[in-house]
């Protein structure tokens, strides 16, 4: 691993002054809490879409935008070179700058024809399709696109 690497991947997330963090080497914002961080409970995949309603009900960030997160996405925010701690005080691999004492697993907006939902281990990069009704260990951090 290159310490180019590690200075880029640093860089790339920034803090906004709207409390949001922007991606912005794959044009994105993210809320720094996630739905743990936020609610203090676990979310099944129904209250992770109840959370975006919320958030996009308070204008989080000054935007009404905000959905969870492709599969694709996920795997942006994802990154071995970044290390935050999750609930349990494990490292998970995203940015330093997303509030700590999250959760690991996340839910995307991804079914599969079962009705499972996917979702990312932050501490592994493993992605399963689950029941939508799983709540232990899962939250929903949410994204929206941006425009320089």
């Amino acid at each position: 691993m290159s310490t180019k690497k590690i200075i880029h991947a640093n860089s790339r997330f920034q803090d906004t002054s709207r409390g949001v963090i922007q991606d912005t080497e794959n044009a994105k914002e993210w809320l720094p809490k996630d739905s743990y961080g936020d609610l203090g409970k676990w979310v099944t995949w129904q209250e992770s879409m109840d959370y975006v309603f919320l958030m996009n009900q308070v204008y989080a960030g000054g935007h009404a935008d905000w959905r969870v997160p492709s599969k694709e996405e996920v795997l942006q925010l994802y990154d071995e070179t970044l290390a935050q701690k999750d609930w349990e005080d494990n490292e998970i691999y995203i940015a330093s700058l997303f509030v700590s004492g999250c959760s690991y697993y996340l839910w995307t907006g991804e079914k599969n024809d079962e009705g499972q939902v996917l979702r990312i281990d932050l501490r592994t990069k493993d992605l399963e399709f689950v029941d939508p009704m799983t709540r232990e260990h899962h939250g929903a951090r949410l994204v929206r696109n941006y425009k320089e």
